[in-house]
Parts: C-alpha cells; sequence; structure tokens
C-alpha cells in the first residue's frame, strides 16, 4: 500500500523532472534503506510527468549523464503527459517552476495545498539545449531542493521512517 506518492512537473518530461524524480527515487531509497526497486513495496511512489509532453520519449542524454553523475538511473525513464489522474494521485506535486504550478491548478484547481514549486528559492531553470555542464548544474540544484523537501516530510533523525 502506497503511503506516500510524490509526483514532479517540468515542461516536456525530458530534462528536470526525470532528473527530480530519479535523485528523489535514490534519496528515499537510501533514508528507507531499500533498492530503488524496492520504493512502491515500502511505500513510496514517485514519479514525474510533463505539461506539454509528449507520451515515451527518452531523457536527453545529458539528463541522463547528469543524474547519474549525482547516482541516480533514468536511462529508462519515458516521458508522460500531464494528467488529472496523476494529480489526484499524488500527496504532494513539486513543479519547476510557478508556470508549471499554474498549469497544474489549470487542470486541477484542488490541488493548490499540495503543489508547490521544488526549489521554494526560484524557478529551476530548463537546461535543454545547453551544454553538459548547464545539466549537472541544474541536477546539483535539483538534488538540493529534492533533499530539502524531503527532510521537510521525513524526520532526519530516522532514517528508517
Amino acid at each position: 500500500m502506497i503511503e506516500y506518492s510524490v509526483l514532479f512537473v517540468c515542461t516536456g518530461n525530458t530534462c528536470r523532472s526525470p532528473m527530480a524524480e530519479g535523485l528523489a527515487k535514490a534519496a528515499l531509497a537510501e533514508r528507507k534503506g531499500v533498492g530503488v526497486e524496492g520504493l512502491e513495496a515500502a511505500g513510496v511512489r514517485v514519479g514525474s510527468a510533463g505539461v506539454f509532453a509528449a507520451q515515451g520519449s527518452q531523457a536527453t542524454p545529458e539528463a541522463v549523464t547528469a543524474a547519474q553523475t549525482l547516482g541516480a538511473d533514468i536511462a529508462g525513464h519515458r516521458s508522460r503527459p500531464l494528467t488529472e489522474s496523476m494529480i489526484q494521485d499524488a500527496d504532494a506535486i513539486y513543479t519547476m517552476t510557478d508556470q508549471h504550478r499554474l498549469a497544474v491548478l489549470t487542470i486541477s484547481p484542488s490541488a493548490a495545498g499540495k503543489t508547490h514549486r521544488l526549489d521554494d528559492q526560484g524557478d529551476i531553470t530548463d537546461p535543454i539545449g545547453m551544454d553538459q555542464q548547464v545539466y549537472v548544474q541544474c541536477a546539483q540544484m535539483i538534488r538540493q531542493a529534492v533533499d530539502r523537501r524531503i527532510a521537510e516530510r521525513y524526520d532526519v533523525d530516522s532514517p528508517g521512517s
């Protein structure tokens, strides 16, 4: 049974939100003391989607490499468009920008209380078309924001929570 479901949202679901999903899965698996494949059995579901995503596109090679440098494997990721049922099923939704948050709320206004920008300090800009170093910087920014959001959700002193 899923106790907590989190959804990350960006534009095309090929760069930022897949990196966030992968990095969150890795961090939560470590916190729960399970492998990434064991997260759902441990009660946690992590996903991602895009407000303008095509169905089934791979993560960009740069995003795959950037995530890998931080310990997340997103090579098997396939993009998916954001749907109302995804929004309803999530306990928390983290967007990369305020515009993504507005897009979520346009689909489902009742999700306002659980939809937040991932980085409360500002938008995480799209690295699409940039060089690998920009992707790595973006992934590092996402990792820091994901770690803060996980700390908000879980007791920092209880790695098994």
